[in-house]
């Protein structure tokens, strides 16, 4: 193998996205993914205790907002995504897949075609359907990266 034919080997072993957005993408996702309780919250916790003829039903509109993103951030997080040109779409997918351990780092290539393959349209949709997506996401860019290192230049 020429030194040449190394560097282009090399070169297709670099991610499309900025390591740096994925980063941002984690750290903004994990606010809306992991929303810690707020602790200044001033409504009281009700507890009920139920037997097998008490039924119990509670229309409470804190709670039928509790999925919904007050601040923005889903959004926020979800245009940074979609604003990802295919490819790059596709590594966040694949990145995410080797944290989740579906993928070695090795088999970047085959995760990226094998996301292209399974989803189609944005691919903020397939993440946030994914419970913990931004600590698979980081877990899986750490590993590629490592792995990365440890290839010869």
């Amino acid at each position: 193998m020429s030194v040449e034919e190394s560097g282009e080997e090399n070169a297709d072993l670099d991610l499309n996205v900025d390591p740096d957005l994925v980063r941002l993408i984690v750290a903004k996702a994990s606010a809306v993914v992991f929303e810690m309780p707020d602790a200044e919250d001033d409504e009281p916790e009700i507890e009920t205790e139920l037997d097998a003829g008490t039924g119990y039903e509670r229309s409470d509109a804190a709670l039928a907002e509790e999925d919904e993103d007050v601040d923005g951030t889903r959004e926020e997080v979800a245009a940074m995504i979609d604003s990802l040109n295919v490819d790059e779409q596709a590594e966040l997918l694949a990145l995410t897949y080797i944290g989740r351990g579906d993928y070695e780092p090795s088999d970047l290539k085959t995760a990226i075609r094998d996301a292209k393959a399974q989803h189609s349209g944005p691919a903020s949709h397939r993440l946030f359907e994914i419970d913990i997506f931004p600590s698979y996401l980081e877990t899986g860019l750490d590993s590629y990266e490592d792995w990365r290192r440890d290839q010869p230049e």
